[in-house]
């Protein structure tokens, strides 16, 4: 039987257009995996990729992508992000 956070994971990713070097991505990763309903954050460096696991149960998918803007904006990384899925 699954337990409510496997029946409401989601997945979703994301391209970071301005992320510009290989230490930017992890700290990106460490703040959006603070945020509340984010399961795991997975990073592709070469790529500029996020992809993250939420539980829509306590986070809805355009909340995600405003926390995505809102981070990336705050760290620098200004709003030229793409999502995928």
């Amino acid at each position: 039987m699954a337990t409510s956070q496997e029946a409401g994971r989601q997945e979703v990713s994301f391209t970071i257009q301005t992320i510009e070097c290989v230490a930017c991505t992890p700290v990106f990763k460490r703040k959006l995996g603070k945020v509340s309903g984010v399961l795991e954050v997975k990073e592709l460096s070469m790529t500029n990729k996020v992809v993250v696991d939420y539980d829509s149960n306590q986070l809805d998918r355009d909340t995600l992508v405003q926390e995505v803007k809102r981070i990336s904006i705050g760290a620098g990384f200004g709003d030229k992000i793409i999502v995928h899925r």
